[in-house]
């Protein structure tokens, strides 16, 4: 109860200071309760809906999955746009926003493009603070490179070897298929979900492509 109003106490006085002053941070704050608000009755729809429909889960929706505790992950040295040498050590400070594609993985990479131009989007004023990072598991980069690139020119892309970072995507549960066969075939990723680093570098949640770009925002605002 002095939790909750303490919460109301600093969006009045959130709201009065973007009313006076126009302030940003004023507005990161409003936008902060809201999110959290918008959290916590998404959970009691999914736990009211789960009691009312226990034979209908697809009615409560899926939930962000919050990883308890958070896991360091092993580096790996990437090229950033073919040029420069790159590890996501350089992210601290930010959140970082994961989705491992290929050119060649049409139909699920499209969607999680799609859908990660709607969650910076939905982010507002916090996008500057959330890092979009597309890493890439095939052995040519420059497709995939254009490809996002189309999307928005700010997502950033990573390549590196693949006996480096398919072992990579596969820490942090990616599946990834190797047709046997011809040489040069291209490989491919299942993609489940959004994989999101913290602002200390640490893997803490994973939002799968069924969420909507309102949920993962919020998600991630309330986890700032």
């Amino acid at each position: 109860m002095v939790y909750r109003t303490f919460a109301c106490v600093l969006l009045v006085v959130a709201l009065c200071a973007g009313l006076v002053s126009g302030a940003t941070h004023a507005e990161m704050l409003m936008r902060w309760g809201l999110a959290r608000m918008r959290v916590h009755l998404r959970l009691a729809w999914r736990f009211a809906a789960s009691l009312a429909a226990p034979h209908r889960p697809d009615l409560a929706g899926q939930p962000a999955i919050w990883l308890r505790p958070p896991r360091q992950l092993p580096g790996v040295v990437f090229t950033n746009g073919h040029i420069d040498p790159f590890t996501l050590d350089a992210l601290r400070g930010q959140g970082v926003l994961i989705l491992f594609g290929s050119a060649h993985c049409h139909n699920s990479c499209l969607r999680a493009l799609a859908l990660l131009t709607h969650v910076k989007a939905e982010l507002g004023p916090y996008a500057q603070q959330v890092r979009v990072v597309v890493i890439n598991i095939d052995q040519d980069g420059a497709p995939l490179l254009r490809l996002v690139r189309s999307y928005d020119p700010d997502f950033m892309v990573l390549t590196a070897k693949p006996a480096d970072v398919l072992p990579f995507a596969r820490r942090y549960g990616m599946t990834i298929i190797q047709p046997r066969g011809a040489a040069g075939h291209p490989t491919l990723p299942l993609v489940p979900y959004l994989v999101y680093l913290d602002r200390q570098g640490r893997w803490v949640a994973c939002f799968p492509l069924g969420m909507s770009a309102e949920e993962i925002a919020d998600e991630i605002i309330y986890a700032f």
